[in-house]
């Protein structure tokens, strides 16, 4: 069976009869022609021609819709953790005690993560006052990747900061029972919630309950804390968040993110507050004892392609016809 990889290629097979069709009316004429010349008129037939012309360009097309044959399949198999990143985007996290942001510094912690990652699939959440899956667990990490660069504070419909929300809703759409004991969540926030809404530690010991790692990252300032600077996009003109004439000041909430990491078993806090930390470090860290498995086998199916044979037919058929009319 051949199959084409980019079968909409076929469709230009209307061209060969138009070919077909020029040289038949080109051919007739030029016996009219000839014919009105008189007897002294000689009819060189084009028909060689016209086949090789016709029949290369059958060909040219069929090679552009790429057709092949010999299915191959490959089985891939990938052994690994579920890494779940649970991400901070409220606008807290544009302070700048970190530089540039709090959240630039996490975003570039985790894209420098992953890449010391192998088989273990990655997973992104973004959350503020409501979370959003954004990179569904994937092995895809150039998807992860594209997922992470977007992640700003208009990623998510609600501001504010609902952790527990965000830790349920995690556990809803991306943990797997299956998957007990081999999922491992990291939340990188600066722990300032505030709105009125589930209780983390009740949330955190559902995590645990679902064999999920807790890993808590905090970062931000603890003492003094910082302004959040907005930028206006019309005008240019850069400020600070304020509410009423009042300059809002964040920073980094370590008690809440203590607490829900002493509450469970298994959990690990790291106190960054606003200096410099490596992610990737941390996570090989905790993962060298690890448990690891192998995830689900897919089977990658390919097809060799074979559009230079047709190329090549195209090819000499032109050669031969060009030779075909120097002869005739």
């Amino acid at each position: 069976m051949i199959y084409f990889y980019t079968p909409s290629a076929l469709l230009w097979l209307w061209l060969v009869p138009v070919v077909a069709g020029l040289f038949i009316y080109s051919s007739a004429k030029r016996r009219k022609a000839i014919a009105a010349f008189g007897a002294g008129g000689h009819f060189i037939s084009r028909k060689r021609e016209a086949f090789s012309a016709t029949a290369a360009t059958g060909l040219i097309i069929i090679a552009l819709a790429r057709p092949a044959w010999n299915l191959e399949e490959t089985k891939l198999q990938e052994s690994g953790r579920d890494v779940i990143f649970l991400l901070d985007v409220s606008r807290s996290m544009l302070a700048e005690d970190m530089h540039p942001t709090r959240l630039e510094n996490a975003k570039t912690a985790i894209h420098d993560c992953i890449e010391g990652l192998s088989g273990d699939r990655v997973g992104l959440v973004l959350f503020a006052g409501s979370a959003e899956i954004r990179c569904p667990l994937t092995v895809d990490y150039d998807y992860f990747r594209m997922a992470l660069r977007q992640a700003s504070p208009d990623s998510v419909a609600a501001g504010g900061t609902m952790i527990a929300h965000a830790l349920e809703r995690t556990l809803e759409k991306l943990v797997m029972d299956e998957k007990s004991g081999m999922v491992d969540l990291i939340m990188i926030t600066d722990g300032e919630d505030q709105i009125d809404g589930p209780d983390e530690v009740e949330a955190v010991r559902k995590l645990e309950e679902a064999g999920v790692r807790f890993i808590g990252i905090g970062l931000g300032d603890r003492s003094r804390g910082s302004r959040i600077a907005v930028l206006d996009e019309e005008t240019g003109v850069r400020s600070y968040l304020k509410n009423g004439n009042q300059e809002i000041w964040t920073k980094l909430n370590s008690e809440t993110l203590r607490r829900m990491a002493g509450a469970i078993q298994d959990g690990i806090y790291f106190d960054v507050g606003s200096g410099p930390f490596n992610l990737s470090q941390i996570y090989r860290q905790i993962m060298v004892d690890a448990q690891r498995t192998a995830t689900d086998k897919q089977v990658m199916e390919r097809y060799e392609e074979k559009f230079h044979l047709f190329l090549s037919g195209a090819v000499i058929l032109l050669l031969i016809s060009n030779r075909w009319r120097k002869t005739s």
